[in-house]
Order: structure tokens, then sequence, then C-alpha cells
């Protein structure tokens, strides 16, 4: 149960030697540091430190608040494609997780803590994840849960970007999204089994293909706030033709999602988009 290469230079089909690292493949002078004790490759912050990889097996890991005796404040691709993770807890100071889990198929449970502001890419493909608890603070989920098994989800209020946070989600059923959110690009496309969706009041804008192909979603309920529609951004659906035997699809066109309705207010922008595309209108008064 060994989460490398007998060479101890990468994890299982990532590809990635040990000594190489994304964000500084355009870089030709940065320093990188081993921890004394072994378990942690890291570069340091203004802050505090960034934790790039994770060096042990172990399969049930509290991430330290230090680390050669430097605070942790970012994690940063520091698991990703460890496939046999079960379970981490993270410690407060970290303030940003990017793409921390991608990839980590086995992993079930995360505690993370309160103050953490950015989980872009954060447990995408975490197929195992079903549940977890999101603190108060996170701002920004831009790809954070995409492949995940949660199937109701409720964003916190504070919560300022979703792109493609759920995008192609096979379980994801409901979901909550609150007024503060600036950005849902693509944040539901794909979602065929999402049956409901809850818009708060003050939510100012859909973004393009923000619930695009939402085969399950018959109804969105749109409050007159919402001023700003992005290209197929409800609704709208692809008609796909697969080729039997193989994988894969050809578009043939877009269509409205049978018996799709919107809800809304008379004379607000929800009625004038459903006008646009065809789209059953309901007055919601």
């Amino acid at each position: 149960m060994k989460p490398y290469y007998s060479d101890n230079r990468g994890r299982y089909s990532t590809g990635e030697s040990y000594d190489w690292f994304y964000k500084f493949e355009d870089e030709e002078d940065y320093q990188i540091f081993t921890s004394l004790d072994g378990l942690w490759t890291y570069d340091v912050a203004e802050d505090g430190i960034e934790l790039l990889r994770y060096n042990g097996n172990q399969i049930h890991i509290h991430v330290p608040e230090r680390v050669d005796g430097k605070k942790v404040v970012s994690l940063d691709s520091t698991f990703d494609g460890f496939y046999e993770l079960k379970s981490v807890v993270i410690p407060k100071g970290v303030v940003s997780i990017i793409g921390a889990f991608y990839g980590c198929e086995g992993l079930e449970e995360v505690t993370l803590p309160e103050g953490v502001k950015d989980l872009t890419y954060a447990f995408n493909s975490c197929f195992s994840l079903k549940h977890i608890e999101i603190p108060d603070s996170v701002e920004d989920f831009s790809q954070a849960l995409e492949g995940t098994a949660i199937e109701h989800f409720e964003f916190p209020q504070g919560t300022k970007i979703i792109d493609g946070c759920f995008s192609g989600s096979q379980h994801l059923r409901s979901v909550v999204i609150p007024k503060t959110v600036i950005s849902c690009d693509e944040a539901f496309a794909d979602c065929e089994v999402l049956e409901h969706v809850e818009l708060e009041d003050g939510i100012c804008e859909l973004s393009d293909y923000a619930f695009f192909h939402c085969l399950m979603l018959k109804e969105l309920k749109i409050p007159e706030s919402v001023k700003k529609f992005g290209k197929m951004a409800v609704g709208i659906m692809e008609e796909r033709e697969y080729d039997k035997g193989h994988f894969g699809f050809k578009i043939k066109g877009y269509k409205t999602v049978s018996f799709f309705q919107i809800i809304g207010m008379q004379g607000s922008q929800a009625e004038q988009y459903a006008r646009i595309n065809k789209i059953s209108f309901v007055n919601g008064e």
C-alpha cells in the first residue's frame, strides 16, 4: 500500500517526478525544501509555508500546524493523486487549499479549519467523498467538488465564486446558493440528476452554462434580483447522439429541457430570458 513508485519519485500514474512542481514550471529560480522529518516538501511564502507534497504513506493524516517551526498557511497539490488516502484533518491557520486532494479517489473524511477561504480544485475527482462540512469563511469553490459523491449541498453565506464546482456530477440532487455568489460559470453544467435548486433573493447573475443540460431540473424559481443571464444559463440541453460501441457522443443541436419552467416575477429579466429561449414561464406572485 505504497503511494509512490519504487524509486520514491512520484505518485501512481501522475508522471510527475519528485522534484517537479507545476506552479514553478515557468520559473527558473525558485527554492523548495524538505522537512527535517522527510514527510513534507514545501516552499516559503510571506506569512508562512506552503506544503507542496506529502512524502509519507499514512492514509489517515493530521496535517501539522507547523513544519520545521514554520506556520503552515497553504496546501497546493499536496496529496494530488494519493489514491489510498482515507481521511485528513487540516489545521487552523491554513487559508488556501489549491488542488491539494485532486484525484484522491479513496478520500472519505475531511475536517476543514475555520478561516480557509480558497478551495479551488481542492477535492476535484475525490470519488468517495460523500459529505463535507464547509466553514463559513470559504469564498472560492472553483472546480472544488467536481467528481465527488455529494448529493445535497448548501454553500455558506459569503461564498463568491462557484465556477465549475459540481460540473458533470452524477450524484448531486439538491443545492442552495446564497445571495453573495457573483460567478457561477458552468457550476452545475451536466448535473443530470439535479432536481432541486434554491436561489437566495439578492443573487444578481446566472452565469454562462450555470445549469446547462440539467435534465431532471423541471423548475427554477428565480428571484427578481437576478438581472443578468449568461449563455444557456438554465433550461437548455444538448441533443446528443451516442455512438454505440464507442465512448462519447455527437452534438446534434440544442433545445429546452422537457417540461422545464421558470418561476418568477412578471416584467423581470427572468421572464425575458424565458421568452427569448422559448421556456415556459410561471408568474410567481
